[in-house]
Order: structure tokens, then C-alpha cells, then sequence
């Protein structure tokens, strides 16, 4: 099984991700994740941004599932902290993120990942997940 095909089976495996797994897809080995957001993601209707809940989710999504793959789990590790910051408003359009594991300890790992809609060089978001190890 490709990285790309591991790391889908782990997102249709739970909840919420299974609902954004559709709109997800994964390049470059897991090192490339882009969400193609739906109307339903809208969190501003007047402003036509995306709700901030659901681009957390994707950005925590994209964390979990890199690390899953690196720790060759087939599930999704418990998160332990989150913090986002939002640096612009997200416009109904396509995000693309680029999570990096900063550190895999014995019982915490630590990973980042930065989001953008036209262009790396302009971030609009960004998060650093941690996540507990020693999951099942």
C-alpha cells in the first residue's frame, strides 16, 4: 500500500475526518496535503470564510496522520495540545499545508504545519499539535 493510500485509510478511519477526508487529497508521500473546502465549511457567510474549527481540524489531521505513518500505526495518535494561529482570513478556496514532525520523543511528539491558499510565500495559518506516543 502507498504512503498516500496508508495515510486516507487513517483519515476514513474516525468521525469528523472521515467527512473531511473527502475533500482532502495527499501528495508527495504525505508531505504535501491540500483540503478543497466545500460551501459546508463556510464559518463566515457574509465574509465567505472558512470556519476556523474546520481548518483546525484539517491542520491536526495533517499532523496525526504524518506521525501515524512515520510510527507505522494504522490509527490516528491522541492529541495532547494545539495551538493555531490564524493570520488572514481563509476565502472559500483551496489550502494547501505542509506538516513537518519537529520531534518524536519516547511519550510526545511535536509537529508544525504552515497553510496557504495562492502562495507559500503568504501563510494565512498556522499550528503546532502535540501528540501523545504511546498510542494503540
Amino acid at each position: 500500500m502507498s504512503a498516500d493510500a496508508k495515510i486516507q485509510a487513517i483519515l476514513a478511519s474516525s468521525g469528523f475526518s472521515s467527512k473531511l477526508a473527502k475533500m482532502i487529497s495527499v501528495e508527495e508521500a504525505g508531505a504535501l496535503w491540500k483540503l478543497s473546502p466545500t460551501a459546508e465549511l463556510v464559518g463566515n457567510p457574509l465574509a465567505q470564510a472558512l470556519h476556523g474549527g474546520a481548518i483546525t481540524a484539517f491542520l491536526e489531521l495533517a499532523c496525526s496522520a504524518v506521525l501515524s505513518h512515520r510510527l507505522d500505526r494504522n490509527c490516528l495518535p491522541q492529541l495532547i495540545s494545539i495551538n493555531v494561529q490564524f493570520l488572514a482570513p481563509m476565502r472559500l478556496a483551496p489550502v494547501t499545508a505542509r506538516p513537518n514532525l519537529r520531534r518524536i520523543g519516547r511519550r510526545v511528539a511535536v509537529a508544525h504545519v504552515d497553510a496557504w491558499q495562492d502562495s507559500p510565500d503568504t501563510i494565512v495559518c498556522a499550528a503546532q499539535c502535540e501528540f501523545l506516543c504511546e498510542f494503540a
